[in-house]
């Protein structure tokens, strides 16, 4: 089996979206798959260093450049022009070594779909998020970004009439989806054979060995995971913590704010000395590590395919505080966490600050009864599993392109 893997974001050690790339293409490996990863030429330094210090024979990688320097890598015109880029790379690539099957991994953007179905290989697309759209009550948390938040709710509305998004999807031999808001939007683009499958995978050595077991505290240690992006909610968060009545401790992991707006932001609601925000990016290890050092997952996306945080916390036995929305309704167990109906504002802000108090009041047995439901998940949702199910629905996309 030769496959061609269809990877913008694809990094080794990486989290999000370069680490879902990645390792879809060292877990299909593992199974004996022949895997060529087409991918941005901006990671390749990094690529081959990894490669030089763990050769794998049967992964090789081909590099797509966006020549003009004016867009910023990750930005959604360079991730467009990458695409219409990557046809080429992928003709002369097809042309050296035919391949079976090509999918389409990341990013997972319904918004702009693979073109490499352009082969003439069959050609499997996702699973892709991007259907979801923000609560337009919930809008002015994104401050500044509100109107380009607007817009784009519109444009992924606009979505089904697109004729080229039609036309493109009727072209895929399997069209996954990442949560049901996109596989919705998927059926009225014209494709109701589409398939739910969550775009996320943990690794077995990232699995912990069991669920968390929970003793009494005095203080519930929450931990707080992403980019600090408008939609990602991190005001919201605080604004809830500021209601809670029982004892409690944040940390903040991620970045993507300058520091001083960050310690303001902290300042105004007078959470400093119960807020930890270390000011950098961690490590994927000390990611890891936090995780295990706290009590529960605050999760406070607007918009979000799915969150890969939310699968990390569970797969270390940590229960979810979340939004009952997108990504975070459709991944985590009803019995694995809390999870909020998004009104209004000043609404949710109360009740994640009640979800937070009801979690600090559980009995032992009830937080370790959460932690095993989310572990138990995760446990389902390996990256092992993942490339054995792909695996199987190329041979079955192979055998019916043979007929």
């Amino acid at each position: 089996m030769n496959v061609l893997l269809s990877a913008y974001a694809c990094l080794p050690d990486s989290g999000s979206e370069p680490g879902n790339g990645w390792n879809w293409a060292m877990h299909l490996a593992e199974r004996g798959i022949k895997v060529t990863v087409l991918t941005r030429g901006e990671g390749r330094e990094e690529i081959e260093a990894y490669q030089r210090d763990h050769p794998k024979s049967n992964v090789s990688f081909g590099y797509v450049t966006v020549p003009i320097k004016l867009f910023k890598p990750g930005s959604g015109i360079h991730y467009a022009l990458w695409q219409m880029l990557a046809v080429g790379v992928a003709k002369e690539l097809n042309r050296q070594q035919r391949f079976d099957v090509v999918h389409h991994v990341t990013y997972t953007s319904i918004h702009v779909p693979t073109q490499l179905w352009r082969l003439g290989v069959p050609t499997v697309f996702g699973p892709v998020g991007g259907g979801q759209t923000a609560p337009p009550s919930m809008l002015e948390y994104f401050g500044p970004s509100r109107r380009s938040e607007e817009r784009r709710t519109l444009l992924t509305r606009a979505l089904p009439y697109s004729p080229f998004h039609r036309r493109w999807l009727a072209k895929m031999s399997r069209v996954l989806a990442a949560n049901d808001d996109t596989l919705e939007l998927i059926r009225e683009m014209g494709r109701p054979d589409v398939q739910l499958q969550f775009d996320n995978g943990v690794g077995v050595d990232y699995l912990a060995p069991g669920p968390r077991s929970f003793k009494g505290s005095s203080a519930v240690r929450l931990i707080w995971v992403g980019r600090m992006l408008p939609r990602k909610a991190l005001p919201m968060a605080l604004d809830a913590l500021a209601k809670v009545t029982h004892d409690w401790m944040l940390t903040i992991v991620g970045n993507g704010i300058a520091e001083a707006e960050v310690r303001q932001m902290i300042a105004e609601r007078e959470l400093t000395g119960r807020v930890h925000w270390a000011g950098r990016r961690l490590s994927w290890d000390e990611v890891r590590a936090a995780y295990l050092e706290h009590d529960a997952l605050l999760f406070t996306s607007l918009r979000e395919t799915s969150g890969v945080q939310l699968l990390e916390a569970m797969a270390l036995g940590l229960p979810v505080i979340t939004l009952d929305l997108h990504g975070a309704r459709d991944v985590v167990p009803d019995e694995a966490g809390i999870k909020v109906p998004v009104t209004t504002p000043a609404e949710v802000v109360c009740a994640l600050a009640s979800a937070i108090d009801r979690f600090a009041s559980m009995s032992v047995e009830q937080k370790n009864a959460m932690s095993r439901a989310g572990w138990e998940f995760a446990r389902t949702s390996t990256w092992p599993m993942r490339a054995a199910a792909a695996e199987l629905l190329y041979r079955e996309i192979s055998a019916g392109d043979a007929k």
